[in-house]
């Protein structure tokens, strides 16, 4: 080969390289493990529900999908592991978006709902019930009884405050009178008390009291929610509006899913969209999970999950600062007042 020759052919080379190197150095998402990470312990709610998730989407996306739990500091301590990990779509927060939407009110950690995409799979609802020999067959006799007998009727829940407290601080603003609440540390033993006598009511989550429903040894009397709850083996739940129609308190519904940090790849974003659109709203296996556990399958994401979530966090949110458990007014941080 003359020396002109070897030019031509090393020049030809040396253009073909830009058109070449893009092509090869772009990573078409997702080339590798996801991770979702999990602010609570394994073997809650969050946790069995976002393991489930993790199977489909690996199913749908080719990929290993893991849930990892980074627990602490009510929650932060995971969500802000996702903040600082790197922005390409490969870590994922989870949790309930009343969490997520109200950190930075509670001066736990600084991010709204603005910094994430919102994917949302099931919205746990506080259950009220009785015990099966209750002299109570329906909300409203319930709720003529806290106004005829201020204060005794005892409500079993997870602590005060928690979402259980607030749910049955919404039903008495709505419809009058007092009630003594009685906290448990967690479901079973405020079902414990329930069953046994020691109190009268409870307004602990739909998960937290499916297996009591189910096996009888509690009456569920609604759901405080705008959508009937089906238990798989048990009767439907109506909706307490169903029998106080005006009863309107997104925010003691947890609502829980997929975080995703907003600056995420476009193509991310848009891959999620779809998958929930199709894979996960269609998913056979989070159906059956929702409907044996007590919670209601919601897939939803983009706009529409985002007015849920608004909603929810709004009401959420004023609730803790008029409560006194919020150091920062909603107002502060863009959240309006319901």
């Amino acid at each position: 080969m003359n020396r002109r020759s070897l030019l031509s052919v090393l020049l030809g080379s040396v253009l073909a390289m830009p058109f070449a190197g893009p092509v090869a150095a772009q990573e078409a998402w997702p080339a590798r493990p996801i991770q979702i990470v999990v602010p609570w312990a394994a073997g809650g709610a969050t946790d069995a529900v976002m393991r489930i998730v993790a199977t489909e989407v690996s199913n749908a996306l080719e990929v290993p999908v893991s849930v990892v739990n980074q627990t602490g500091a009510s929650g932060t301590v995971g969500t802000n592991a996702v903040l600082q990990a790197p922005r390409d779509g490969y870590t994922w927060a989870s949790g309930g978006v009343q969490d997520l939407g109200t950190y930075k009110v509670q001066g736990l950690l600084d991010t709204t709902l603005d910094d994430w995409e919102l994917f949302l799979v099931v919205r746990n609802a506080p259950v009220l019930s009785v015990s099966p020999n209750s002299p109570f067959q329906n909300p409203q006799e319930l709720a003529a009884f806290m106004k005829e007998k201020p204060g005794e009727l005892t409500v079993g829940t997870s602590g005060i405050p928690s979402t259980a407290y607030s749910a049955m601080q919404a039903f008495q603003a709505l419809v009058g009178g007092e009630f003594r609440a009685v906290a448990y540390d967690g479901d079973a033993p405020t079902m414990v008390a329930l069953v046994s006598g020691e109190v009268m009511a409870s307004t602990q989550s739909g998960p937290g009291q499916a297996a009591m429903i189910k096996g009888e040894r509690v009456r569920p009397l609604a759901v405080l929610a705008d959508t009937p709850l089906e238990i798989t083996g048990a009767k439907t739940i109506p909706a307490i509006t169903d029998f106080f129609p005006d009863f309107n308190s997104p925010g003691v519904t947890i609502q829980a899913g997929i975080f995703v940090p907003a600056d995420a790849p476009k193509e991310v974003l848009d891959r999620m969209g779809e998958l929930w659109a199709n894979e996960i709203a269609n998913s056979e296996r989070l159906k059956t999970y929702a409907s044996e556990n007590g919670s209601i399958f919601t897939p939803v994401h983009g706009d529409e999950a985002k007015a849920m979530a608004r909603a929810a966090v709004a009401e959420a949110a004023w609730r803790m600062f008029d409560g006194g458990t919020a150091s920062v007014s909603p107002e502060e941080v863009g959240i309006p007042r319901p």
